[in-house]
C-alpha cells in the first residue's frame, strides 16, 4: 500500500526545488502544533472540528461527529480570501483542483479526488440543497452565484449517493446563502480590474416579526484576459423565510417554517477557444483567439419553496419543491458564409423537483438513535439544436429514489451510520437530423429510444472520538452515475451506469488552543466508469476498472491572535488498473500554503501559495502520444482596511506572472491569465 501512496522513481512524484517545501508544509504543521500545544494563545473565532454541517448527514452536526474529510468555508473565511471567484476559493482547499477555461468562473469547475475529464458529472454541488448540476455536460454554472451572497461552503469529499444520489461520486460541494440579518441592513460594492474588469453588487435585509428577508443584485463586466473572452453577466436573488408556528396548531406542531428563495441569472460571452502547444509559452499569441466570432448567451431561473415542520416526540418534518429554468443560445465556428440565424445552437431545460424529508430521534438505554427517511422525485425536458452539428436532441428523464439513514451513539464517543438508496431512472431519447429539401431546410425526427436502470447504493460510517480533542473515522460506501443527456446521444448501444466502492479513514485533531489538523486516505474501485473516448469518438464504459488512491492532510495553526498559517497538500493517483495507465487531467500532487495576518485591527493582508502538479493531456488514453499538461504554481496577495462600515481593498492574483492551464486536449490548451490587479470599495450599512 505504502508503494501506492508514496511511489518512488517518477518525475511526476517531485516538485521543483524552491517549491517542494510547500508539499511538506502540513507536516511541518503537524510537528509545530505538537510542539506548542501546551502554550496559550487567545481562541481562535472557530476551530474547524466544532464547526457545525448538514451536508453530510442532512441533519446538523459538528465535523468531529462526521465520518467524511470534511472543510468548512465561514462567510468570514470568503471575505478574508485572495479568490474572487468561487472555484477558485474551492481550490484552495485540500483535494479540490480546479479546471478553468477562460479564467473567470464560466466554464469553471472542481475536481475532487481525481475524476478528470467527468469532474463536472461526478462532483455533485449543490445550493441550499438544490442540485446545480445541469442535465448535459455543461457542469454546475458557477457564474450563476455571486460570492458575497455565500453563507458558507461545505466539501465532503467521498461517495455521499445513499443522500444525493446520482454523480455524488468525487464529493458534494453544498453552497449556502445568506439570510438576512436580524436588524435591517445592507450593502454596496464595487471593483475595478485589469481586462476592464468592473463588478458591482448590492445586497440587503432584515427581520421584521416573523418575516426574515435577503435580496441582492449585482453585475459583473470584463474584456477578458484574451481576445474574444469577455463575459457580461447579471444576477438577481431573493431569500425569505416564515415563521407559522403562530398560526399553527400547537398541538400538532412544535414550530412551523416556510421557505422559498428565488434567483435569476444572465450572461454573454465570448469562446476564445483553444490555442496549441507551440503559442502557450509566448505572452501575445497565447492571449490569441481562435475563434473570435463564437459567443454564448445563457439565461437561467431557479425557485424552491417548501415548509419545515417540528412534531415534537412524532419527529420532523420537511417537504420541498424545486424548478429550474436553463435557456441558452450559442454560435461555434462561425463563419461569415451564413447568416448569423443560421449558425446559432440552442438549449432549453426545465426540471421539476420534489422531495420529502422525516426525522426521529429516540433513545433506549445508553444508545441514541436517529432516523432519517426520504423520498425524492425530478423530471426534466431537455432540448437542444446543434446548428452546426445539424442535430436536434431531445430527452426526457425521470427519477425517483427512497433512502434511510439511522445513526446510533454511544454517549460522547462513538456513533455508527447505516444507510441505503433504491433509485430508479427513466429516459426517453431521439436525435433529429435537419436536412435539406429542396434548398428549405427542416428537422427530420429520428426513432425514439429508451433507458430504464435500478441502482441502489449503500453506506457505513464509524466516528470514535476519545476525547474532545480527537476524531477517528473510518467509512465504506457505494456510489453510481447514471450518463447523462449528451452522453447519451452519442454513446455506444450499451452505455450504462458506473458504480463504485469507496473506502475512507481519517485523523481529526485539534492541539490545545494554537493549532488542529486533520488528515484522510481514501481508495475509490470504479467499474464501468463512463468518459469520452476520443479515438471511437463516443461515449462509453470502461472495460478497465480505475482505481484511485489518495491521501489529503490540512493544519491550521494560530501563531497569535493576529497572524495564521494554513496549508495542505493532497496525493492522487488515478490509474487504469489493467494496462495500468493515468486518468487523463488527473495531477497526483497538489497543495496550498495561506497566511492571514492582521498587523493592526483594521487591516487584513492575506496571501495563498498553490502548487499543481503534472497531468495528463484529456485525450490521452493510454498511447501518451500528446504532451502533459504542466504543473504551475502561483500566489495571490489581498490587503483590506476597514474603517467603521466602509471597507477598501485591492489585490494582485497571480504575483509571480506564471503562464500556465488548467486543461488541455490533443495539445489544445486554454490559457489562465498572467498578473491582474483589482480594487474597490465595499460600504456596509
Amino acid at each position: 500500500m505504502r508503494g501506492d501512496f508514496f511511489p518512488a522513481g517518477s518525475r511526476r512524484t517531485g516538485f521543483p526545488g524552491p517549491w517542494r517545501g510547500l508539499l511538506l508544509l502540513p507536516g511541518l504543521l503537524w510537528a509545530a502544533a505538537a510542539v506548542c500545544a501546551a502554550a496559550q494563545a487567545p481562541p481562535p473565532e472557530r476551530f474547524a472540528m466544532e464547526e457545525v454541517v448538514v451536508t453530510a448527514s442532512r441533519l446538523e452536526e459538528e465535523v468531529r461527529e462526521t465520518p467524511r474529510n470534511v472543510t468548512v468555508i465561514t462567510a468570514a473565511d470568503i471575505a478574508r480570501a485572495t479568490s474572487n471567484f468561487v472555484p477558485e476559493l474551492l481550490a484552495r482547499e485540500a483535494g479540490v483542483v480546479l479546471r478553468s477555461l477562460f479564467g473567470t468562473d464560466k466554464n469553471a469547475g472542481v475536481d475532487i479526488r481525481g475524476m478528470g475529464e467527468t469532474a463536472a458529472s461526478n462532483v455533485l454541488v449543490l445550493v441550499d440543497g438544490f442540485r446545480l448540476n445541469p442535465a448535459d455536460l455543461a457542469g454546475p454554472d458557477f457564474s450563476t452565484l455571486p460570492i458575497d451572497e455565500i453563507e458558507r461552503i461545505e466539501i465532503v469529499r467521498g461517495a455521499n449517493a445513499v443522500l444525493y444520489g446520482s454523480g455524488a461520486v468525487g464529493g458534494v460541494v453544498n453552497i449556502i446563502t445568506k439570510r438576512g440579518a436580524a436588524k435591517p441592513s445592507g450593502s454596496l460594492y464595487g471593483a475595478y480590474g485589469s481586462y476592464g474588469t468592473f463588478d458591482a453588487r448590492a445586497s440587503g435585509g432584515g427581520s421584521a416579526g416573523d418575516l426574515n428577508l435577503a435580496l441582492n443584485a449585482s453585475s459583473f463586466d470584463t474584456d477578458g484576459y484574451r481576445q474574444n473572452g469577455g463575459l457580461e453577466k447579471k444576477d438577481a436573488g431573493l431569500r425569505a423565510r416564515y415563521d407559522l408556528s403562530g398560526w399553527a396548531n400547537r398541538d400538532l406542531f412544535r414550530g412551523l417554517l416556510a421557505h422559498l428563495s428565488a434567483a435569476y441569472h444572465t450572461d454573454r460571452q465570448g469562446l476564445p477557444g483553444g490555442v496549441p502547444i507551440e503559442d502557450i509559452d509566448s505572452s501575445s499569441r497565447r492571449r490569441k483567439s481562435s475563434s473570435p466570432r463564437d459567443v454564448a448567451q445563457t439565461d437561467e431561473a431557479r425557485l424552491r419553496t417548501g415548509v419545515e415542520a417540528d412534531l415534537g416526540r412524532a419527529g420532523a418534518l420537511r417537504l420541498f419543491g424545486g424548478l429550474r429554468d436553463r435557456a441558452g443560445d450559442y454560435v461555434l465556428g462561425y463563419t461569415p458564409l451564413k447568416p448569423k440565424s443560421r449558425q446559432t445552437s440552442t438549449l432549453d431545460e426545465t426540471t421539476l423537483t420534489l422531495e420529502a424529508g422525516w426525522v426521529l430521534d429516540w433513545g433506549t438505554g445508553p444508545l441514541a438513535h436517529t432516523l432519517q427517511l426520504g423520498a425524492e422525485a425530478a423530471s426534466t425536458e431537455y432540448v437542444t439544436e446543434r446548428l452546426d452539428q445539424r442535430e436536434r436532441k431531445n430527452s426526457d428523464l425521470a427519477h425517483g429514489a427512497l433512502f434511510a439513514l439511522h445513526r446510533t451513539r454511544w454517549g460522547d464517543r462513538v456513533s455508527l451510520d447505516l444507510g441505503g438508496r433504491a433509485h430508479l431512472f427513466r429516459g426517453a431519447f431521439r436525435n433529429d437530423d435537419l436536412v435539406s429539401f429542396g434548398g428549405t431546410e427542416r428537422w427530420v425526427n429520428g426513432e425514439k429510444f429508451h433507458k430504464r436502470f435500478r441502482d441502489l447504493a449503500g453506506q457505513a460510517g464509524l466516528v470514535w472520538t476519545p476525547r474532545q480533542e480527537t476524531s477517528l473515522f473510518a467509512a465504506v460506501a457505494t456510489s453510481f452515475r447514471i450518463p447523462n443527456v449528451d452522453e447519451f446521444a452519442l454513446a455506444e448501444d450499451d452505455l450504462k451506469p458506473q458504480h463504485g466502492r469507496h473506502v475512507d479513514l481519517g485523523w481529526r485533531e485539534r492541539w490545545g488552543r494554537r493549532a488542529e489538523t486533520g488528515i484522510a486516505l481514501f481508495w475509490v474501485d470504479i467499474e464501468d466508469e463512463i468518459a469520452f473516448d476520443p479515438n471511437l469518438r463516443l461515449n462509453r464504459n470502461y472495460e478497465e476498472t480505475t482505481r484511485r488512491l489518495g491521501a489529503e492532510l490540512s493544519a491550521r495553526l494560530f501563531l497569535t491572535d493576529r497572524l495564521t498559517l494554513r496549508g495542505n497538500a493532497a496525493y492522487t493517483r488515478a490509474r487504469f488498473l489493467d494496462p495500468g495507465r493515468d486518468v487523463p487531467l488527473v495531477p497526483r500532487h497538489s497543495a496550498n500554503l495561506g497566511l492571514e495576518w492582521r498587523p493592526v485591527e483594521a487591516l487584513t493582508i492575506s496571501v495563498l501559495g498553490a502548487f499543481v502538479g503534472d497531468r495528463e493531456d484529456g485525450s490521452s488514453l493510454g498511447s501518451r502520444r500528446f504532451a502533459e499538461i504542466d504543473g504551475y504554481r502561483t500566489v495571490d496577495l489581498k490587503l483590506a482596511y476597514t474603517w467603521r462600515g466602509l471597507k477598501v481593498f485591492g489585490g494582485v492574483n497571480n504575483l509571480f506572472d506564471e503562464r500556465y492551464a488548467t486543461a488541455a486536449f490533443s495539445e489544445t490548451y486554454y490559457p489562465m491569465p498572467t498578473r491582474n490587479f483589482y480594487g474597490g470599495l465595499q460600504w456596509s450599512f
